[in-house]
């Protein structure tokens, strides 16, 4: 895993989920790219417990916000679609921050 902060823009309304006695939150995210021949990449972004809630009580769909977390990609074979090979990319939230414009 490597730390990251970044700015992002939150697509999907973040989701709280209850697991036994802990709290997770997960959303889809658009991380910016600041390069000028690649896209914006899509990311899956979720915090644990107090930060969870936070989020998951301040931040809506299309707020702009720095996030400061870990990065992890994980590659996932798809055998139905012509043994297909893709990447998800996951932020795992340990702070974040609001973008006022």
């Amino acid at each position: 895993m490597n730390n990251l902060v970044c700015t992002a823009f939150i697509l999907s309304q973040p989701k709280l989920k209850r697991l036994k006695s802990k709290c997770l939150c997960y959303m889809v995210v658009n991380l910016y790219n600041f390069r000028d021949d690649m896209l914006n990449l899509k990311a899956i972004g979720f915090a644990k417990s107090t930060i969870a809630k936070r989020i998951f009580d301040m931040y809506n769909q299309k707020n702009r916000v720095i996030i400061e977390g870990s990065i992890y990609i994980k590659k996932i074979q798809l055998t139905r679609n012509y043994n297909i090979k893709s990447k998800k990319i996951y932020l795992k939230i340990n702070k974040i921050y609001n973008l006022y414009n």
